[in-house]
């Protein structure tokens, strides 16, 4: 039923009205994921979809002036993809780094070097507002740090805002997403996987978390035993660096940044209470990627390093 929007959720009918139409279920999946959060008054271009990339893409070309507010996976990535075409580029988030909520303090430090090495101007720790528009579209955007930018382009990268608006009249409980338990069971017959999930306490908008909770959910639909979750990954292409990271580190974790193998790949190693909880790898795909198992069942951080070489 495509081009239907659900507006309602009536758990005790066991039906989601879409328009004027009741549509009764036996068992309800909820997979709405996330819009785009948006900065108040930027107007800004956002990115979620294919058409919104394409459009993107279209308006960089050498010397075009990129502003991108939020320095997460999304505005990482269009930074590297934006400076390939010869953009310029500036990056801002008010937070102190780019991917700090992902990988830490210690090794978003080594990102923001990537980035100022590929000729990216960083702008940490301020947030953006406009403060004019040229005849000619240009954005003039104010920094709270005093700094003023002028962009042909500005793209809004600041995260999701999870599509719950729908069920605010239901018996779910709903706190930054649904709220789940770690099966993704949100009440009786009713499930929900992805972006808009919050599964025991925990809301990921991964691509890999969205494919392994639906396999996990489908299992349990059909009354078998689901495959026991593994840990977290996610990866990004950035220049000419694969980051891929494994596991749920605390911002609190001990962290442990070696180089590995001939080519001296970096890999920081996360730990807590001395047993591993984590790792990020810069294009070291084989050392990180057999950390699966050592991460499930917190092998002692010193084994790793002592298998890695250090």
């Amino acid at each position: 039923m495509l081009g239907h929007r659900v507006v309602e959720l009536d758990t005790g009918r066991r039906a989601v009205r879409a328009a004027d139409d009741w549509l009764p279920y036996d068992v309800l999946v909820i997979a709405t994921g996330v819009s785009p959060r948006r900065v108040p008054g930027l107007g800004g271009s956002v990115l979620r979809t294919l058409d919104e990339a394409r459009d993107l893409r279209g308006r960089l070309s050498p010397g075009t002036r990129l502003a991108i507010v939020g320095a997460g996976l999304i505005g990482c990535e269009v930074a590297a993809s934006a400076r390939s075409v010869d953009a310029v580029v500036d990056l801002i988030d008010v937070l102190p780094g780019p991917l700090i909520r992902v990988v830490g303090p210690e090794v978003c430090d080594l990102v923001a070097g990537l980035h100022r090495e590929h000729g990216v101007r960083l702008h940490m720790g301020t947030a953006a507002a406009v403060a004019g528009t040229s005849r000619e579209g240009t954005v003039r955007l104010a920094l709270d740090n005093g700094t003023e930018l002028d962009a042909d382009v500005v793209l809004e990268a600041i995260g999701g805002v999870p599509e719950t608006g729908w069920l605010a009249g239901s018996t779910l409980q709903l706190a930054d997403g649904v709220v789940c338990d770690a099966a993704g069971r949100a009440a009786q017959d009713i499930y929900a996987v992805g972006d808009v999930a919050r599964w025991d306490g925990h809301r990921g908008e991964h691509w890999t978390n969205a494919g392994e909770q639906a396999d996990r959910v489908a299992a349990a639909i059909l009354g078998q035993e689901p495959t026991p979750a593994g840990p977290a990954y996610w990866w990004s292409d950035q220049y000419d660096i694969k980051l891929q990271g494994l596991g749920s580190p605390a911002p609190d974790d001990t962290v442990h940044v070696i180089k590995w193998g001939p080519k001296e790949r970096t890999v920081a190693l996360y730990a807590r209470d001395g047993r591993l909880t984590g790792a990020v790898g810069f294009s070291a795909a084989a050392a990180v990627m057999k950390l699966r198992g050592d991460i499930a069942t917190g092998t002692p951080v010193a084994d790793v390093l002592t298998r890695l070489g250090h």
